[in-house]
């Protein structure tokens, strides 16, 4: 059973995360028993990537839709880590990364411009008033594992929830008038349209309410100046590469496309 990282783990998380799109296979008697332990070693593997140079920018929250969670056998949605080095310019050079699985989410990103903590006011006023900036955002999610069950759920937490890279269009201007409403997002590969809406998700701010609570059960705060992607409005759709064309959209956001 995994209780700490060891000096040979470390190495090993280090280098896949500098060279994906490998995965680091902790021995299987070694693996997290849940996702407790999942988040656990998670935060060690962050300091870790932060000791070797790799910074944590925030957080990505992933599976905010209930039928997304129930694929996977969670019972609430999961964050995981953001970095530096996969904050990308451009969805072509997300897109040129090595992948095996790829896939395409739609998503809102906030960053904040104020702490936030559990025990806070979180209303959606109080929220909004710690954001400094709303953006679109993609995420590119990597299914590295095969089957990712049978890898199990805290040991993809320690990988950071299939994260790849994720690439945020330029400040939404007045995002606070739409932020509040039901936000219709779409996803568009090679002529083939997915559309997804927050009826069927949590919103963006009720995602960031949970991830703040949820990272105040951990100890943990959501800092100043950190970026949250708030969760994919579409059902993650898969990409086969390289694309001809590839676009995400959410109603009063605007568009980011490849070739931009």
């Amino acid at each position: 059973m995994l209780a700490s990282l060891t000096t040979h783990d470390r190495a090993g998380l280090v280098e896949v995360r500098t060279h994906r799109a490998r995965w680091y296979r902790f021995p299987e008697d070694r693996r997290p028993p849940d996702e407790e332990a999942g988040y656990r070693v998670q935060r060690e593997v962050h300091d870790a990537l932060a000791q070797a140079g790799i910074r944590r920018v925030g957080y990505k929250i992933a599976s905010i839709a209930a039928d997304g969670q129930r694929a996977l056998g969670l019972s609430e949605p999961a964050y995981a880590g953001i970095y530096d080095l996969t904050h990308k310019p451009s969805l072509d050079e997300a897109l040129s990364l090595p992948l095996v699985a790829p896939s395409v989410e739609c998503e809102i990103a906030f960053i904040t411009s104020a702490e936030l903590r559990a025990g806070d006011d979180l209303s959606d006023e109080a929220l909004c008033a710690a954001i400094g900036s709303a953006h679109l955002a993609c995420e590119i999610v990597d299914n590295r594992y095969g089957q990712p069950l049978n890898v199990g759920i805290p040991t993809i937490l320690t990988d950071d929830f299939f994260h790849s890279a994720f690439v945020l269009r330029a400040p939404r201007p007045g995002w606070q008038e739409v932020i509040g409403d039901d936000l219709a997002g779409l996803i568009e590969i090679d002529g083939e349209v997915v559309r997804g809406n927050t009826a069927d998700a949590l919103r963006p701010l009720e995602a960031l309410r949970w991830l703040v609570g949820k990272l105040g059960s951990h100890g943990l705060t959501l800092g100043a100046g950190e970026i949250v992607l708030a969760g994919s409005l579409v059902k993650p759709t898969p990409i086969a590469l390289p694309a001809t064309s590839a676009s995400i959209a959410v109603d009063g956001f605007g568009t980011l496309s490849l070739g931009d």
